[in-house]
């Protein structure tokens, strides 16, 4: 799924959430696994040389990035992104990630959003076509995940 407008779009970023995706991880994997707005402010979680990565770029002024302490086993895996607030809309964000069950990384966003990110941004999974989010692979833009997704279940949390 490409191209979705961030109105449209889950609310990552915002609301708490649990982001789930049935991925096969390849030799040498690279890749956005899902990216929301762009350059200027959004959300993206990715593999870059086989580690994962998650980056909260609240409007280039703050980026939060989360590495995994370890690559990514080969094949199919379970990746899940869970987000809760600490506080308000607005406020601070506790961010974790799992690998089959496991907690690979976790950090907190000092400031989440309370609105959009942009009026124009898109939602993708698989690559990031928008404005690349990262200036981790601003480069390689719009970094296509070069293993396979599956199903990707978002689902918001109560708080």
């Amino acid at each position: 799924m490409t191209r979705m407008p961030e109105s449209a779009a889950p609310k990552l970023g915002k609301n708490g959430s649990l982001v789930t995706m049935d991925v096969d991880v390849p030799a040498n994997a690279n890749g956005v696994l899902y990216a929301l707005a762009g350059f200027s402010g959004g959300i993206t979680t990715y593999v870059k040389d086989g580690f994962l990565n998650y980056e909260f770029n609240l409007f280039e002024v703050q980026r939060t990035k989360i590495r995994s302490k370890s690559k990514l086993p080969l094949g199919k895996a379970k990746i899940e992104v869970e987000s809760k607030l600490a506080a308000a809309i607005g406020g601070p964000m506790d961010v974790t990630l799992r690998v089959n069950g496991e907690v690979v990384g976790q950090a907190r966003v000092p400031a989440a959003m309370s609105l959009h990110f942009t009026s124009n941004a898109t939602f993708d999974i698989g690559t990031d076509l928008d404005s690349p989010v990262s200036l981790d692979y601003y480069d390689q833009a719009p970094f296509a995940f070069n293993g396979s997704i599956g199903t990707t279940k978002i689902t918001y949390l109560k708080k």
